[in-house]
């Protein structure tokens, strides 16, 4: 596994982007996306070592409550063999999912030309753990 990037889910992407540029000091992002099929927007930011991903969802409470916090979401990892990594942790009891619907998911979703799937926490060490094919298939 590589590390890939941490993911801050926030209420204010605006307000975030200008946060990280001004004050934390990391430009302007590297990479703007939208994931209409999700209903959330982001954008990314250089670090030395891997990327800040910050990623507001269209309707309030899709994973962050009204009045609560931005936070860690997730910590993503990039693995040579997706289908592999996800039957090794699979035989520890790790189940997946899609990046919003909690719901046990067998077959990895594509976004922006990669294959992912996301752990439920409460199967792996009470973090949620992206994991990314490195390439799409």
């Amino acid at each position: 596994m590589r590390f890939d990037h941490i993911g801050f889910i926030v209420d204010d992407l605006d307000a975030a982007r200008t946060f990280a540029r001004d004050v934390l000091g990391l430009g302007e992002p590297v990479t703007t996306f939208r994931a209409d099929e999700h209903g959330l927007s982001g954008e990314f930011f250089d670090l030395e070592s891997g990327r800040l991903e910050m990623f507001r969802f269209d309707e309030p409470g899709d994973r962050l409550k009204p009045g609560e916090s931005p936070h860690l979401d997730h910590i993503a990892v990039e693995v040579d063999d997706l289908d592999a990594e996800m039957q090794r942790l699979s035989q520890h009891g790790v189940q997946f999912t899609g990046p919003l619907d909690p719901t046990p998911i067998d077959t990895p979703v594509e976004l922006r030309g990669k294959r992912h799937v996301w752990t439920k926490p409460e199967t792996s060490g009470g973090m949620m753990i992206q994991l990314i094919g490195a390439a799409a298939r």
